[in-house]
């Protein structure tokens, strides 16, 4: 798994947080902006949505928030990378990794030295995500 800073960028959202990754199919993304979704943590285990706030904990149909698609995508895009891509190419950004999820097509940009994540993009979503402070974690 790993762990990391977000700053995403999803049609018309400007969203800051932390992603968590335990283990495939799974995500926690602990939100710190906007203000106004400061302390909501949305964790999917690949078929439901758990939101959480100031203590409170509820499950959510996906597809009845339309933010439930950030993580989705990004999900799909995760473990999408760790089957089938169109290989990767070297670049001033990093090692562009291409390929396709159930969401669409994407681009991730990783070290090529670490492997850690530096960005992900896809274009059919508007979603565009940079990853800081990258760490690995052990399960």
């Amino acid at each position: 798994g790993f762990s990391c800073d977000v700053e995403v960028k999803y049609q018309e959202m400007d969203v800051k947080g932390h992603l968590t990754r335990s283990s495939a199919g799974t995500l926690v993304f602990d939100i710190n902006e906007p203000e106004s979704l400061n302390g909501l943590s949305m964790q999917w285990n690949g078929d439901t949505i758990t939101l959480k706030l100031h203590g409170i904990s509820f499950g959510v149909d996906p597809a009845a928030i339309p933010q439930s698609a950030l993580g989705q995508c990004i999900l799909g895009v995760l473990d999408g990378a760790l089957g089938t891509h169109d290989g990767s190419t070297v670049t001033d950004e990093g090692l562009v990794t291409k390929g396709s999820s159930a969401s669409g097509e994407f681009e991730i940009v990783s070290d090529p030295e670490t492997g850690n994540l530096l960005k992900l993009r896809m274009p059919s979503a508007g979603l565009t995500a940079t990853f800081l402070n990258f760490k690995l974690t052990s399960a």
